[in-house]
Parts: structure tokens; C-alpha cells; sequence
């Protein structure tokens, strides 16, 4: 008989990045611990142990999704504008190359504390750093937007052509730049 794995951070790891694959190819409904141990070559109890079960996957999953998505953002520049526009075409990107795993990110919260220096924080942190704020209120406030955008797009109530749903999500981030930029 083989003896159970070691319930280590690699075996965390790799239960990981088996439920992401799985929500990648099947969907995020298809995560369950069943599947996502089978897949990973473990038992339930090493998932449930290393994981807490499967709201703890889900936030795990959702998590590396945002660390995959922070690296695809672009960093504050001169004009605030403009870098919103990027960073929001930069989160079109991804929602459109990854649609389950940003399903999976924006349609439910963040389980507890994120981790310090976590790429859902760097990408707020971009944000911030772009409107030259302390305040993470208007960080917040596009993240919603944009989480906002992907799901509705994702579902296609943003418009029937390209050039609609490209006219909605530039609108968007003018109006929200807008509403953050000071009056000149």
C-alpha cells in the first residue's frame, strides 16, 4: 500500500494548479474536491487539510488568477487617462484569454486576509499608484467596474458588435477618469 503524501506547500501547489486547470478546460461549476483530488493524484483529505475544502480551492484558484493578471498590467505613467484605458484593455485581455478563471475572480469575494505583496494587491496598488492617491476608494471602485465589464461582455450584454462593445468599455473608463481626475 503507498503511503499518503506529505501535506506540503509543492502538494498545495499542485492541487492548485490542477483545480485551475480544471476550471480553465471544464468551467469553475466542474471544481469540486472530488475531481480536483483525482486530478491532482491526492485524496480529499490532503485538499481539505492543505485548502480547508473547496471555498478555500476557490479562493486559491481565484487568487493565482489575479497574481496571472498583474502581470499583464501596465504601470503608472504621466497620464492617468491613458493608463486606465490600459490597464482596463489589459484586463479585457485577460478576461478574454482566461473567461472561466475571470468568471471565477469576479463573480465572488476573496475569502479572509490577502496575503502582503499579492497580486490582487499589486493590482490595486496600480491603480492607486496611477491616480497619485493614498485613497484605495477609487482603486476599488474601477476594479469593480472592470469586474463589472468582464461579466457583463463575458455574457454578451455589452452590445452584438465589436465596435459596440469596444465604444462601452472605452465610455466607461472615460467616465469613471472623469469622475476621479480633478477639474482644470
Amino acid at each position: 500500500m503507498a503511503l499518503p503524501r506529505t501535506r506540503t506547500d509543492a502538494l498545495a501547489t499542485e492541487i492548485r494548479d490542477a483545480a485551475l486547470e480544471i476550471v480553465r478546460s471544464e468551467g469553475p461549476g466542474a471544481l469540486t474536491t472530488r475531481h480536483v483530488a483525482t486530478v491532482a493524484g491526492t485524496n480529499i483529505a490532503a485538499l481539505n487539510q492543505l485548502f480547508g475544502g473547496r471555498e478555500g480551492l476557490v479562493n486559491a484558484v481565484a487568487l493565482k488568477g489575479f497574481e496571472l493578471l498583474a502581470t499583464s498590467l501596465p504601470q503608472a505613467s504621466g497620464d492617468v487617462c491613458r493608463g486606465l484605458m490600459e490597464y482596463a484593455e489589459a484586463t479585457r485581455r485577460f478576461s478574454r484569454a482566461e473567461p472561466a478563471l475571470t468568471e471565477l475572480m469576479f463573480m465572488r469575494p476573496l475569502a479572509g486576509p490577502i496575503p502582503p505583496g499579492h497580486g490582487a494587491l499589486k493590482c490595486r496598488q496600480v491603480v492607486i499608484d496611477m491616480l497619485g492617491s493614498a485613497d484605495e476608494t477609487d482603486a476599488l471602485a474601477f476594479a469593480a467596474l472592470l469586474a463589472g465589464l468582464t461579466v457583463q461582455e463575458r455574457h454578451g450584454l455589452l452590445g452584438r458588435t465589436e465596435e459596440q462593445r469596444d465604444r462601452v468599455w472605452r465610455a466607461a473608463v472615460e467616465v469613471f477618469a472623469s469622475g476621479v481626475l480633478p477639474r482644470e
